[in-house]
């Protein structure tokens, strides 16, 4: 099975978070780049499901699946900054965080399609990328078989190389 989802470079990534000109778009695309959450997962979070203190996102997935969501520092503080605004649900609709994933994308000039999957792929490749466990991505991700995350790690022609190297 082939995927054409590309995943972003990691200029591409820079670019698109340079490209952000709201706090809602920085809000939207650093979460997603952060987390590897659906979109649909973004946009129904409530910050009872947020553990401040082990710095981790508990989320039912699809097919029901509860799992367990890391936070890196970036996401805490965009996290941290759209739940002390009074908001105890997830300020952004999926379409609305479609509509800037899209619109930060053109801003940034990247060529090839980008979509909040694209920024969920980029997450997956980015992880693996910096050391980590393939097994521990598949909980992260909330896939209930191996073969799925492996669709995610069509490796770009950069990264063969330089891992290669």
């Amino acid at each position: 099975m082939e995927y054409k989802r590309e995943p972003l470079e990691e200029d591409e990534v820079q670019s698109l978070r340079r490209a952000c000109k709201t706090f809602d778009e920085e809000l939207a695309i650093n979460v997603l780049l952060e987390t590897g959450m659906r979109v649909s997962e973004l946009a129904n979070l409530k910050e009872d499901q947020i553990s401040w203190q082990r710095s981790c996102i508990t989320t039912i997935g699809k097919g029901g699946r509860r799992r367990v969501i890391p936070m890196s520092n970036l996401a805490r503080h965009y996290l941290t900054e759209c739940f002390t605004k009074g908001n105890s649900h997830f300020p952004l609709a999926c379409r609305t965080i479609q509509k800037y994933v899209k619109v930060v994308a053109d801003r940034a000039r990247i060529r090839k399609p980008v979509s909040p999957h694209v920024l969920r792929h980029t997450f997956a490749v980015q992880y693996l990328h910096k050391g980590g466990n393939v097994r521990a991505l598949q909980e992260i991700l909330g896939h209930s078989s191996l073969l799925t995350t492996d669709i995610y790690l069509n490796y770009s022609g950069q990264r063969v190389i330089e891992d290669f190297q």
